[in-house]
């Protein structure tokens, strides 16, 4: 327990405040019509498609199908990264999967088509 309970607690608030700040001063927004995703053929209006649908997900769920997509992480990895369990981390996960799958769906019947 600190000495002065009054001084750990303006400190500890100061310090948040601070990393809050540092933390905001990283974030970089992302254009909304560049593409910060390659697709292997270059198809650029399926790079943007997929995009939107990954910024449409909540940002626990994104972080998690980012990670394990596109970093390769298996999902004990993500959970420890993410510090939540495993089992949230699968939830995260398949939710994701479950909403990228109904927001692509009418470009997967297009294409379906087109075969």
């Amino acid at each position: 327990m600190p000495d002065v309970p009054i001084a750990y607690l303006y400190r500890a608030v100061r310090n948040a405040a601070l990393n809050a700040c540092r933390n905001v001063a990283r974030d970089v927004p992302l254009e909304t019509h560049a593409i910060w995703l390659e697709c292997r053929d270059a198809d650029r209006d399926a790079s943007l498609t997929l995009q939107r649908a990954l910024s449409d997900l909540p940002e626990q769920q994104r972080e998690v199908v980012v990670m394990r997509i596109w970093s390769g992480m298996t999902l004990e990895e993500v959970a420890v990264a993410t510090g939540v369990s495993l089992h949230t981390a699968a939830s995260r996960y398949r939710y994701g999967l479950d909403k990228l799958r109904e927001q692509l769906r009418p470009y997967r019947q297009a294409s379906a088509k087109e075969m």
